[in-house]
């Protein structure tokens, strides 16, 4: 039997071909330029007005760049279940929360993101330019009010995560990439009740994965940047004569 819609198809096909072969033949374009190397040895001359504008602002910068801010007294890097930078930033960041947070109730834990950490904190000498190497983000500290089952959801995340994410006010013991068990402010964890986070506004926006944020209960932003809360806990450490230390401590165990 004949194929009428294979037919049809085919002419459909070739009517296309046929008018297009059809269409005013486009003129080749002819475009002319010239190649520039801007290069350490092509570059011209400095102009001294300017120049002299903005070492202004470069001086500036590397004034507060270099700024001291405090003292270590270790390296922290970042490490899987858990690292002396993951918590270090958490619990600082937990700290500040906890201060500025107008809620009616209080915040329960902090949930921060492995990616996020981008350098390590050196040992000795801890300046601006550490701080904004370790985060260089505009991410802002948000409170998200989870449901019981959001939560749940956020507990099996961390448990299949391939890296350590930084956390505080939780420890939660983890085996084969199953829950074994979760306590919150040193309570266990209360399947009746909800939770408040305290993350950054990217984690609350789905960033990572984390789409248990997707459906909060409640959301305040707390009008304050992660990288602020860092600099400003840093200054304070120095202030009072503190170096600033972390610890590993068992919050994620596997």
């Amino acid at each position: 039997m004949y194929n009428y819609r294979h037919l049809r198809i085919g002419g459909v096909f070739f009517a296309l071909i046929f008018f297009a072969a059809c269409g005013p033949a486009t003129e080749p374009v002819q475009v002319e330029g010239n190649i520039y190397a801007v290069d350490s040895l092509h570059a011209p001359e400095k102009d001294p007005e300017i120049d002299s504008i903005i070492a202004i602002y470069r001086d500036d910068l590397k004034q507060e760049m270099t700024q001291i801010l405090a003292f270590s007294d270790q390296t922290m890097t970042r490490g899987t279940p858990e690292g002396l930078l993951n918590n270090f930033v958490a619990d600082l960041v937990f700290e500040t929360g906890q201060d500025i947070y107008q809620g009616e109730e209080t915040i329960d834990f902090c949930l921060l993101n492995y990616g996020g950490l981008r350098a390590p904190i050196p040992e000795g000498p801890v300046t601006m330019s550490h701080a904004f190497e370790l985060m260089p983000f505009e991410n802002e500290m948000v409170v998200i009010t989870l449901s019981p089952e959001r939560t749940l959801e956020l507990f099996d995340y961390l448990a299949e995560s391939n890296v350590g994410m930084p956390v505080s006010g939780i420890r939660i013991n983890i085996d084969d990439g199953q829950v074994m068990d979760v306590s919150i402010g040193g309570k266990d964890f209360d399947p009746e009740r909800n939770y408040n986070v305290l993350t950054s506004d990217y984690l609350a926006g789905g960033g990572d994965n984390m789409n248990f944020f997707l459906e909060p209960l409640d959301y305040e932003y707390l009008g304050l940047r992660i990288r602020d809360a860092i600099i400003q806990y840093l200054q304070k450490q120095h202030q009072q004569g503190l170096p600033i230390q972390s610890r590993l401590d068992g919050r994620i165990s596997n």
